[in-house]
C-alpha cells in the first residue's frame, strides 16, 4: 500500500476504477444543487484550491480541453472554494447559455453515481491533477473517462442524495465505469500544443483539427501544466503519458520571436524515444530547427496554413497519420478479446475450420497480410518469471552491476537466478500476473512470424515485417512453439474437449 503525506495528513494513494468498485457498497446517486459563478481561464494561469476548513487541497494551472481545444473554466462554489475544470465536464454539468461576470450558474440537475470514502485517498484525475480527499468525502464517476473526490463538507453543502445504497446506485456506478474503461480503450494520441493564447486564427485552427481527429474515433490527450511549487519530474509525466499513446501530433504554434514552445521539441523527442507514429504541424512563419526540419528523419513534418490547397495537404497528413494509429491501436490485443479468442477455439467442427478462424482472428488485429498463414506464426513459450516492482527511484543491483532503477520499473529473476531490469511499459506488454502467487508472472501472446533462412530463423513481429532479427535454430525452438503446439496446450487446460479431436 503506498502512503503519501499531504498537509501534515496521510492518504492511501489509489486506483480510482479498483477502488470504486471494492467499495461499491457504499454507493449512491446524488444531484448538485449548489450554484456556481465561472469564468473561462487563460492558459497558464495558476489557481490553488483552498477548502474553507484551510486545507489545500490541490495545485492547478489552466490548460486546453484536449478533446474541445478550448481553455478550462475556473469554477467558484458557494463556499468559496475555487477549481479548474475542463471545457468539455463544464458544459456537461452546468446550464449553458450567456453569462455575464459573477452570474450564478444552476447545475443542470444531472443523477452523478458515487461511493463514500471511509479514508483519506490520493487519487490522479483524468486531468492529470493529484486529489487529497479526506475521510467522508466521495469519489464521483462520471461516464466521460472521469472519476474524482469532494470533500465531505463540500458534498454536504452542494449535493442532495437522490437514493444510497440501492441496485439501481451499483447499477448506475458500473455503467459509467464500463464507458470510462471502453473510452480508455480506444486509439490514442498525445497532443503536443504550443497555446495560441491571443491568436485567435490559431486558437480555431486548433479546436478544428481537434474535433477533426475525434470525428476519426482517436482519443487525445495531453498533460496538465504543473505548478512550480509541485515536486514532480516533468520529463517522467510526460514519458508516463506518451507511453499509453500510438503517436503524438504536435502543433507548433508560433510563441514569439518565430519560435514555437521549447515542449514541442521535448515532447516530440520523448515520443521518437518510443517509437511513437508523429506528425508536426508547423506555421509557415515559425522557424526550423531541432525536430521541425522537413527532412527530420524522427517524424512528418508539414507547413500548417490556412490557404485552402496547404490547408488540404494537412488534412490529407492528418488521415496517414490517424491510418497509422488506428492500425498500431489494432495490434494490442486485450486480455478480454484474448479470452474470447481462446473460448472459441473449442467451437469448431473440423481442424481447417479452426484454423482459418484463428488466422483471421490474428489478422484482424495485426497489420501483416504477405505470406501470413496458420503454419508459420508462432508463439514465444509461456514462461513463468518471478518479478518485483520497483517503489522508488534508485541504484538497484542486476547481472549488469548497479544500475539506477525508476519507480514503476520491474527487477526480473530468471531461471538461472540472475536479476535483470525491464522498463514498466516493456514488462506489461510481455508479462501478465500469476493469479493467487506471489510476484509470479508469465508471458502474454506474443505470436510472430518465423521463416527458415540460410540455417537461421528469421523473427518478423506480426504488427511490422519490418521488425525482424535472426535466432539460431536451437535457441529459438526453446523459446517459440508452433501455434499448433500452442492450441494442444490450450486443449490439456479445457477438460471439456477431448485432446484427440484435433
Amino acid at each position: 500500500m503506498e502512503i503519501e503525506r499531504h498537509n501534515g495528513m496521510e492518504f492511501i494513494v489509489i486506483n480510482s476504477k479498483e477502488y470504486v468498485l471494492k467499495h461499491i457498497d457504499n454507493c449512491l446517486i446524488g444531484s448538485k444543487v449548489s450554484n456556481v459563478t465561472a469564468v473561462q481561464g487563460r492558459v497558464g494561469q495558476k489557481v490553488k484550491t483552498i477548502m474553507k476548513d484551510g486545507f489545500a487541497e490541490t495545485y492547478n494551472i489552466v490548460s486546453y480541453d484536449s478533446s474541445t481545444g478550448e481553455p478550462d473554466w475556473i469554477v467558484t462554489q458557494e463556499s468559496g472554494e475555487n477549481m479548474v475544470v475542463s471545457d468539455a465536464k463544464y458544459k456537461s454539468l452546468y446550464e449553458i447559455g450567456d453569462i455575464k461576470p459573477g452570474e450564478k450558474i444552476k447545475p443542470n440537475g444531472k443523477y452523478r453515481a458515487m461511493i463514500r470514502i471511509d479514508e483519506n485517498v490520493a487519487l490522479k484525475t483524468s486531468w492529470g491533477e493529484v486529489q487529497y480527499i479526506k475521510k467522508g468525502g466521495v469519489l464521483v464517476v462520471l461516464e466521460q473517462n472521469d472519476i474524482y473526490g469532494i470533500q465531505k463538507e463540500e458534498f454536504e453543502n452542494s449535493y442532495k442524495i437522490i437514493e444510497e445504497k440501492t441496485e439501481l446506485a451499483k447499477n448506475m456506478l458500473n455503467e459509467n465505469i464500463n464507458k470510462v474503461e471502453a473510452k480508455k480503450n480506444m486509439p490514442t494520441i498525445f497532443l503536443s500544443v504550443a497555446y495560441p493564447y491571443d491568436n485567435e486564427e490559431n486558437q480555431q485552427t486548433l479546436k478544428n483539427v481537434i474535433r477533426y481527429v475525434n470525428s476519426k474515433g482517436v482519443r487525445a490527450i495531453n498533460i496538465r501544466k504543473i505548478h512550480e511549487e509541485e515536486n514532480v519530474n516533468l520529463v517522467k509525466e510526460i514519458t508516463k503519458a506518451l507511453s499509453d499513446c500510438e503517436g503524438i501530433l504536435s502543433l507548433a504554434f508560433n510563441k514569439g520571436g518565430y519560435r514555437t514552445s521549447p515542449f514541442i521539441q521535448i515532447e516530440g523527442a520523448l515520443a521518437a524515444s518510443l517509437n511513437l507514429d508523429s506528425l508536426m504541424l508547423v506555421p509557415d512563419e515559425v522557424q526550423r530547427e531541432g525536430l521541425l526540419f522537413e527532412d527530420n528523419l524522427d517524424g512528418n513534418v508539414v507547413s500548417m496554413s490556412n490557404e485552402e490547397e496547404q490547408n488540404k495537404k494537412m488534412y490529407e497528413e492528418i488521415d496517414k497519420f490517424i491510418e497509422k494509429v488506428l492500425i498500431r491501436n489494432k495490434n494490442k490485443i486485450s486480455e478480454k478479446d484474448f479470452a474470447k479468442f481462446k473460448q472459441g477455439l473449442f467451437n469448431p467442427d473440423t481442424k481447417e475450420e479452426q484454423k482459418k478462424n484463428i488466422v483471421n482472428f490474428l489478422k484482424n488485429f495485426y497489420s501483416v497480410k504477405q505470406g501470413f498463414d496458420f503454419d508459420n506464426v508462432y508463439i514465444k513459450k509461456n514462461t513463468k518469471i518471478k518479478a518485483t516492482v520497483i517503489n522508488e527511484d534508485g541504484l538497484y543491483e542486476t547481472k549488469n552491476g548497479k544500475t539506477f532503477l525508476m519507480k514503476g520499473d520491474y527487477l526480473v529473476t530468471d531461471i538461472d537466478g540472475r536479476v535483470y531490469n525491464v522498463e514498466k511499459k516493456e514488462f506489461e506488454e510481455r508479462y501478465i500476473k500469476v493469479n493467487g502467487e506471489e510476484d509470479c508472472y508469465v508471458t502474454k501472446l506474443i505470436p510472430t512470424i518465423a521463416r527458415k533462412k540460410d540455417g537461421k530463423v528469421e523473427v518478423y513481429a506480426l504488427s511490422n515485417e519490418d521488425d525482424k532479427y535472426s535466432m539460431e535454430k536451437e535457441v529459438f525452438s526453446t523459446k517459440y512453439q508452433t501455434l499448433e503446439e500452442y492450441i494442444l496446450l490450450l486443449y490439456t487446460e479445457n477438460e471439456s474437449r477431448n485432446i484427440q479431436e484435433l
